[in-house]
């Protein structure tokens, strides 16, 4: 298995700004590929020479000599993540080929001995399909056989040549697959770890017989020898490794143990018996948000056990008593993945969390090599220039005549602070305020008799201490500073976290500063917390919110809660009746969601459907996951989370629910508020959009698949038909897979697998979701739209399925491009009228976690006299009515149009 490494602490890191020679950086202890977010590594030899292999986040594959020179490059069939890669001589021709698991429903061998142009030796897909995510290699009868499995509950076995030989029902997903000698020192046996849910209670966990396939051994979660692993751990790990040197291999488990909000390192190793040998656990003082452990064992060169935690690096011995540690809290270069090298002298580590593409060494024969001082290089070196010279123009940047400062300000629920220089610009107002969690000890007795006993649970991570009158203190002292706040008052949890009575009083005591209460997570149509919260809790707090004048009501929804489950009663009522229309503030809270992308446009139709005035974008450190244990952990440098707020702002979005992530690159989320402050990202009215194409209309949603999609923590829903809908594969047991062709993510917004799709390329300009309610309007406008439940079309109320439907789709789709004024290939994108004679064109690089300069072609629609980067000045001719340009790496471009 291939692991993931970290570095040291920031004052050992200098930064390498050669832009230039990024795609041919070497030095001694580093070099930069030509790749993408690179994922994993491995190592092997190739006619007796070490050489390294990497995968990359969509599925290519690449092999590199020693001196980091690429041997050849090559991609899976269709873009999707890559889960696994693994080394092994196949065809006993004495050199080791490669083979990958891909969640595109293929495992992929290749022939690593030839050079430059390489396809694969071979590719193996199932009649049915399912996203891989595991492989392994055993030595059955003196043969080499490959077994792997994913999300269909099969463990497959394939001979060297890639033909299936059995099929296996399992119980569970697959989380892992391993082979080993662990219960004979001449056999081997194979190690499969399945999950029932997203990251903790396993369905089996045990060994397998390679040549039956008969259950040897297995353990329950239930069993007291594994309790910490069963209940408090996310394995986001596994090694195998002789630890305790009797000749077996023994099992490395490395995983973020449970610690409230924070989440603290942990490792275990057990030997086949599952009994425990070793055993580390990091500091209280230690933990860190959303920091996964990966590790590896440097045998044979050391019994020694590294391991990563975020800006931590700890060396342990096979006791797990600790070595050494280097490194500081989420800093220095967090490494992707770690492999000990063919010759065992080197440790090789690739990539960084948020897109690296440089592969760096260490000389074990240095007895400090894991102070090693790494320059920051290649590709996400490049994107932090990238960053600070879009600060830098900003900074500088004056608004033109054409450009007026609106009249409505940027709101900001952040701690973040503005700093200085962002605080001296004045293209827009812009209103910091503070997010307060508060939970009350009230009475409840008369909600119990309303709604019965669930009225009294409570969240855990709120204290329930303070009185009405004590939180009507804290708002008075809000009032008194002037600080204007926002009270975080109720989850799906316990959505009575402050009573009615004393949200009416915050706002009573503080007229000028409270600006509203915020509520996540309440999608249970069928919870009578929530029935009761719609009909008695709305009508109150929107009386009170009136009478008051400023407040808001911020909601967050994960999955495609904004684009089908809002539209089911009793939340339609409420959310597209227009009843609460000026309050009503959607929000996502896109943390363990594969289809961001989905829950974007459905406020985007929202928000342009005229049913909420305003909706918000939120950035926060835990949204870079979309299955947890092998999602990356929160990212150091703020790009993602800049050019996901870049995107919201350009189509209409002015308010933020923003978790200052105080770990990422300076200037942080400066920059983000520089554009805002400066102008540069103006605020964006409804008819000011100029890259609507067409629409998408909700009717009759259909609740089963809306509800598997919410379900995302339960793996076990596996079913062939998820795949046969316009809304495909968005469960959580297909985080990774390749979308069809006919699925509205992939059609309409250019998404082509479920991963992480808070920037979707939109090459057909944004297609909106709204209820059917808005056909109307649509007609009237002569605007094209497409009718559907979210699992099937509608051709004039007949259902039509997903792959039939498509044509008719895409018609829409073809139309509603053709009535645009100006369209983009190669990033997503906006478009936004400035005034009659002027727009303003936004470029965003759509890679969240895979940045890399976009070359994109802008296509002019209408006649257009000038074309200007308003940040470079620089000016731009068109030929036969369209313009090429390069969107930086991790970054962001503004060009303004005269006509």
């Amino acid at each position: 298995m291939k692991k993931i490494f970290n570095k040291l602490s920031a004052a050992s890191i200098t930064l390498l700004f050669c832009v230039s020679s990024f795609a041919s950086e070497v030095s001694q202890d580093y070099f930069t590929t030509q790749g993408n977010g690179l994922r994993q590594i491995t190592s092997g030899t190739v006619n007796g020479r070490p050489v390294v292999y990497t995968s990359e986040l969509d599925g290519a594959v690449a092999s590199y000599n020693s001196n980091g020179e690429e041997l050849w490059r090559s991609a899976t069939q269709e873009k999707a993540v890559l889960f696994e890669i693994n080394s092994t001589d196949l065809n006993n021709d004495k050199s080791d080929e490669l083979i990958a698991a891909s969640a595109d429903g293929s495992i992929y061998a290749w022939d690593t001995t030839s050079r430059n142009k390489v396809s694969p030796l071979w590719k193996f897909t199932p009649s049915k399909k399912v996203r891989f995510s595991e492989v392994a290699v055993a030595l059955v009868d003196g043969e080499k056989r490959i077994y792997a499995g994913g999300n269909n509950f099969i463990l497959y076995e394939l001979n060297s040549n890639g033909q299936l030989l059995s099929e296996t029902k399992l119980e569970g997903v697959v989380r892992k697959i391993e082979s080993g000698r662990f219960l004979s020192s001449d056999k081997d046996s194979l190690f499969v770890f399945t999950l029932e849910r997203d990251k903790y209670r396993w369905d089996f966990m045990g060994f397998i017989d390679p040549k039956s396939k008969n259950v040897i051994s297995e353990i329950s979660p239930a069993d007291r020898n594994v309790k910490d692993i069963s209940k408090n751990m996310m394995i986001t790990d596994i090694d195998i490794a002789d630890l305790d040197q009797d000749g077996l291999d023994d099992l490395l488990f490395f995983g973020d143990y449970k610690s409230g909000q924070k989440s603290a390192a942990s490792f275990i190793g057990y030997n086949s018996k599952f009994k425990r040998i070793a055993d580390f656990k990091i500091a209280s003082a230690q933990r860190q948000r959303y920091a996964h452990v990966y590790g590896t064992s440097l045998l044979p060169k050391y019994n020694e056990i590294v391991l990563q935690f975020g800006g931590l690096t700890y060396l342990i011995d096979a006791k797990g008593k600790l070595i050494k540690q280097v490194g500081e809290k989420h800093t220095g270069l967090i490494f992707n993945d770690i492999e000990l090298s063919a010759t065992s002298e080197k440790l090789f580590a690739a990539g960084q969390i948020g897109g690296g593409n440089t592969i760096y060494s260490f000389d074990l024969n240095n007895k400090d090599w894991l102070d090693t001082p790494h320059q920051l290089a290649g590709r996400l070196a490049q994107v932090e220039k990238n960053i600070n010279d879009l600060y830098e123009q900003t900074l500088a940047f004056e608004m033109p005549s054409y450009q007026k400062k609106s009249n409505k300000p940027w709101v900001m629920l952040t701690k973040a602070e503005l700093n200085s220089d962002v605080a001296k610009l004045n293209g827009a107002d812009f209103l910091s305020v503070a997010q307060e969690r508060w939970t009350e000890k009230w009475d409840r007795s008369q909600l119990v008799k309303k709604i019965g006993k669930i009225a009294l649970k409570q969240d855990r991570r709120g204290k329930y201490k303070d009185t009405r009158e004590q939180l009507i203190k804290k708002a008075k002292a809000f009032e008194a500073k002037g600080k204007s706040f926002v009270v975080w008052s109720g989850h799906g949890i316990d959505p009575f976290g402050v009573s009615i009575d004393t949200m009416e009083a915050i706002l009573e005591a503080a007229p000028n500063t409270a600006l509203g209460f915020l509520y996540a997570e309440m999608h249970d149509p069928k919870d009578p917390r929530v029935l009761y919260f719609i009909s008695e809790y709305m009508p109150r707090l929107a009386k009170a919110m009136r009478k008051q004048g400023k407040a808001k009501l911020y909601f967050r929804y994960k999955d495609v809660f904004w684009a089908t489950t809002s539209q089911q009663q009793p939340w339609k009522d409420m959310f597209f009746s227009g009843q609460y229309a000026d309050i009503l503030v959607p929000s996502a809270e896109d943390t363990t969601s594969r289809t961001q992308d989905i829950n974007f446009t459905g406020r985007v139709g929202m928000f342009l459907g005229g049913y909420v005035n305003d909706y918000a974008m939120r950035l926060v450190d835990d949204n870079p996951t979309s299955w947890r244990p092998l999602s990356p952990g929160g990212q150091r440098s703020v790009s993602p989370y800049l050019r996901t707020a870049v995107l919201r702002a350009a189509y209409g979005s002015r308010m933020g629910i923003i978790f200052d992530s105080r770990y990422t690159e300076q200037p942080g989320l400066n920059v983000l508020f520089a554009l805002m402050k400066s102008g540069v990202l103006p605020i964006v009215e409804k008819d000011a959009m100029q890259s609507i194409g067409s629409w998408m209309l909700i009717k009759d949603v259909d609740i089963e698949l809306a509800h598997s999609i919410t379900n995302h923590h339960e793996m076990n829903h596996y079913s062939e038909n998820d795949s046969n809908a316009l809304m495909s594969l968005g469960q959580i047991q297909w985080a990774g897979t390749n979308l069809p062709e006919y699925d509205y993510s992939r059609a309409a917004l250019g998404v082509q697998y479920r991963w992480l799709n808070f920037i979707p390329p939109m090459p057909n300009g944004m297609i909106p979701i709204a209820p059917i309610e808005s056909a109307a309007q649509l007609k009237k406008q002569n605007t094209p739209y497409f009718v559907s439940n979210g699992r099937v079309g509608f051709s004039n109320d007949k259902e039509i399925g997903a792959e039939d439907f498509y044509p008719m789709m895409q018609h829409s789709i073809e139309l509603g491009e053709q009535n645009l004024p100006i369209r983009v290939e190669g990033s997503a994108w906006s478009v936004i009228k400035l005034d009659e004679k002027h727009s303003r064109i936004i470029l965003v690089d759509q890679g969240y976690i895979d940045p890399q300069d976009r070359d994109v072609t802008i296509h002019f629609h209408k006649k257009t006299k000038w074309v200007k980067d308003i940040l470079s000045k620089e000016e731009f001719h068109i030929t036969d009515n369209k313009m090429k340009v390069t969107v930086p790496a991790g970054s962001v471009r503004f060009f303004d149009v005269g006509y």
